[in-house]
């Protein structure tokens, strides 16, 4: 996305401003000026071309690059220029959503689906849709709200429940199942109670005996990446009164996701020291640290001196921005789920660090027409989705954030 010309909100209160076109001439000069974090950069040109201000730093120190102009002009130029300049345009969060969201109407099918009939895709683009409180029964984007729901119940196995796909299997059914629950808690209905049922006994059949779910909707192995989806949809189940065997599935995921605890906060992927890249630290480690953390919290554990969630944040807190910024992998599962994890933190300061980092970085990555490119290998609507849910997690409509 373009920033030129625009303000996002910083730590602090600071602004953080870039780019912005070439400035209103005064006195024969030319102002272009770029701000970043509170700190404001300039360069004055001469009609000629000819730098005499370069840099200046904050309101204390100001330093001039001078071609025989003397400081005291400089100075007064400086003033006079900034004063008349006009307020740049601010961007907001909401902006870039509601920019994001119109995009993702772009790429609906005329069926409700996302992402090439993906019922994992279709259902995550359906929670973008209720993080910003398009319901399937109100709002201005009712309609697309309310195909995409048809679409995942259309697409459900009438005889198993599963709601998988070729591309994320237990994933899809993971967020499928999610999705129908928040659907569900926003607007119950008799048929809706039925789908939402029969995938939660899906999920109670497909855990194994460590107490973890796998790629496929049978109880062979597990992985902490597949088992934090079906815990989620089971605490959203739960949530609105479905699901009669979750407080015995539950604590068996949760002994399961401590096995996977390494020592220094990170998380194995099947276990100890076990990943897709060693199963250790930094950005690396992020998306299954995130993982990890959140199995904890939806299953009703938010004590930071618990021996496994306390290090998960702490390493969450040290590595998080890192991978924000493009190291590691699987970047928006691990986003997606280390917003969660940070926003259900029992200090609130640590939302407050990683959204004064996160909102800036995901609203850069927006392009002009409204999606987001940055991906998984899953396309457009899936990193288009991930991201507005993320930047809609204050809004606090959906019943699992």
């Amino acid at each position: 996305m373009n920033l030129n010309a625009t303000v996002r909100k910083a730590p602090g209160g600071a602004a953080a401003r870039s780019g912005s076109p070439e400035g209103p001439r005064w006195g024969g000069c030319a102002l272009r000026k770029s701000w970043d974090l509170g700190d404001f950069f300039v360069t004055i040109r001469w009609v000629n071309g000819s730098t005499i201000v370069s840099r200046c730093l904050s309101t204390s120190n100001i330093f001039f690059r001078l071609n025989g102009v003397s400081a005291f002009f400089l100075a007064f130029l400086f003033t006079t220029i900034i004063s008349s300049l006009p307020a740049a345009e601010a961007i907001t969060p909401d902006q870039v959503v509601d920019k994001g969201i119109k995009a993702l109407m772009r790429l609906q099918a005329p069926d409700g689906s996302f992402g090439g009939s993906l019922t994992s895709v279709t259902s995550l683009c359906g929670m973008a849709l209720l993080a910003g409180g398009h319901t399937p029964t109100r709002s201005s984007y009712q309609q697309a709200s309310a195909k995409a729901l048809k679409y995942v119940l259309s697409a459900q196995d009438k005889v198993t429940g599963y709601l998988g796909d070729g591309l994320g299997r237990m994933y899809a059914h993971g967020f499928a199942t999610l999705y129908l629950a928040e659907c569900y808690g926003m607007a119950p209905e008799a048929h809706l109670r039925m789908a939402l049922n029969a995938a939660v006994e899906l999920i109670y059949r497909s855990q194994n005996q460590q107490g973890g779910w796998r790629y496929d909707p049978v109880p062979n192995e597990a992985d902490i990446s597949v088992t934090i989806c079906q815990i989620m949809a089971l605490r959203a189940a739960f949530n609105v009164g479905v699901g009669a065997s979750t407080d015995k599935a539950i604590p068996r995921a949760v002994s399961y996701v401590r096995h996977c605890h390494n020592g220094d906060g990170s998380f194995g992927y099947q276990g100890p020291g076990t990943g897709w890249v060693g199963g250790g630290g930094g950005a690396e480690g992020v998306a299954r640290c995130a993982a990890g953390c959140m199995s904890l919290i939806s299953s009703g554990i938010n004590d930071t001196s618990d021996p496994v969630l306390g290090p998960g944040l702490r390493f969450l807190l040290k590595n998080f921005e890192t991978h924000l910024k493009g190291q590691g992998d699987y970047y928006w599962y691990g986003q997606y789920y280390t917003a969660q994890a940070l926003f259900h933190s029992p200090d609130p300061k640590d939302w407050e660090r990683y959204w004064s980092v996160a909102w800036p970085i995901i609203a850069s990555g927006q392009n002009a027409d409204g999606l987001w490119s940055r991906n998984d290998s899953v396309g457009p609507a899936y990193n288009t989705a991930m991201a507005l849910i993320i930047l809609q997690i204050p809004n606090n409509y959906l019943p699992i954030f």
